[in-house]
């Protein structure tokens, strides 16, 4: 009896001592590589305010590969977007106007992300740029894959990506030019 409770004893101090050693371990890496992360100045990629925006390369209608890094040096709103949502609509005249009016004054540039893998059809989208005289760059996302990326799960949705690539603010729900505007000019 007397040797069964000692080596429950023995395993448990054993384990504990693992355990212990383990967390400490993977602490001391996780301090190691936040503090060479500071150093370096790298910044973790992810798709929160404050973080690098995933890298991303996309299809235009005329066929055009676009990437996201295309514009580093610009400040940028990924818009996600459907040809069948209310709100996207009502968006639409801003962004032009603004991409019209002020994205060369701004250094900025939108890249609107259709959802297509929403979309019936992408003579749809053809016939949403035409309507609403979208000059800007439209991009397709055939099978949703940027939209899960970025966490779209409410449209529009936009990502405000400053000159060297950080987001610098995520907005859900349609955008007005003033605001587009009060956005560009506040990363100068």
């Amino acid at each position: 009896m007397k040797r069964s409770l000692l080596g429950i004893v023995v395993l448990i101090t054993l384990f504990t001592i693992g355990v212990v050693s383990s967390n400490t371990s993977k602490s001391e890496k996780s301090e190691d590589q936040e503090l060479t992360a500071q150093v370096s100045g790298e910044q973790e990629v992810g798709i929160n305010e404050g973080n690098v925006a995933p890298d991303f390369t996309l299809y235009s209608l005329e066929g055009q590969e676009v990437s996201l890094s295309d514009f580093r040096g610009k400040v940028v709103f990924v818009n996600f977007w459907a040809t069948w949502c209310p709100p996207c609509k009502a968006e639409m005249p801003h962004m032009e106007e603004f991409y019209k009016e002020n994205a060369e004054k701004y250094d900025a540039e939108i890249l609107a992300v259709n959802i297509t893998s929403e979309e019936s059809s992408s003579l749809m989208v053809e016939e949403f740029i035409k309507e609403y005289e979208i000059t800007f760059p439209v991009l397709m996302d055939t099978k949703g894959e940027q939209a899960k990326t970025f966490a779209t799960i409410t449209i529009p949705t936009t990502y405000v990506i400053d000159k060297n690539g950080i987001i610098m603010k995520i907005l859900v729900g349609p955008m007005s030019k003033e605001r587009m505007i009060k956005l560009a000019s506040s990363t100068e």
